[in-house]
């Protein structure tokens, strides 16, 4: 065989091996991707079950304040109860529009930042939706005594609500104090722990499907 003939059939030995490779990747890529959306199913039903819950909560809050305007604690408490609903839906149309915005057509990094994204979020939406609830619970119990019962627990027992605001400033006191020391440098398995809890099962599931993305196309 001539020299010119061998280095002709290397090159198409080579461009098959190129072709093999990417036909390789490409079939790869397609079936982590189709794994990396039902990994988020979990996610995108739990948000549009928060959007529904927001919009059921917005309803009973809009019916108490609007039969209760003439008491000013119980507007109130309605009122409260009304702006958490609307935090709720507007939390889970957030995080929804992050979802689809996700491109799963980009380089493996772009997907990468565009999930940490939405893990920043989904994180700082959760605190959202469950620190107010050391407080919240109190205009909600004054709302169901006032609704089955007549009784304005504002005007009847004061203390009760004294007590549990304090409750409620030290629970949060204590939260944010936990959050910090569970941080700290010298405790990195137990910050690790705090952080994969607060986001979700679904994004880390998602996270190990991108890693795998990229460690396969570094090989």
């Amino acid at each position: 065989m001539e020299l010119d003939e061998l280095k002709s059939a290397w090159q198409v030995l080579d461009q098959r091996l190129e072709t093999s490779n990417r036909l390789q990747l490409h079939a790869f890529r397609e079936g982590k991707f189709n794994q990396l959306k039902r990994r988020l199913r979990p996610l995108f039903w739990g948000q549009v079950a928060q959007m529904v819950l927001g919009v059921a909560v917005v309803s009973a809050a809009v019916a108490f304040w609007t039969a209760h305007r003439d008491e000013a604690s119980m507007l109130l408490s309605g009122l409260l109860l009304h702006a958490y609903g609307v935090a709720l839906v507007i939390t889970a149309g957030t995080t929804l529009g992050r979802m689809s915005a996700i491109d799963h057509a980009a380089p493996v990094l772009t997907l990468q930042k565009q999930l940490a994204r939405l893990r920043r979020f989904y994180i700082l939406s959760g605190m959202w939706a469950g620190l107010p609830w050391w407080f919240l619970w109190m205009p909600i119990v004054a709302m169901l005594v006032k609704s089955g019962t007549g009784v304005n627990l504002y005007a009847r027992a004061p203390m009760m609500f004294v007590i549990g605001t304090v409750l409620a400033l030290a629970g949060l006191a204590g939260t944010w104090w936990f959050g910090r020391w569970s941080r700290h440098p010298s405790r990195p398995r137990l910050a690790k722990t705090m952080q994969d809890s607060l986001s979700g099962r679904s994004v880390l599931a998602a996270q190990a499907v991108l890693d795998e993305i990229a460690a396969f196309e570094k090989d």
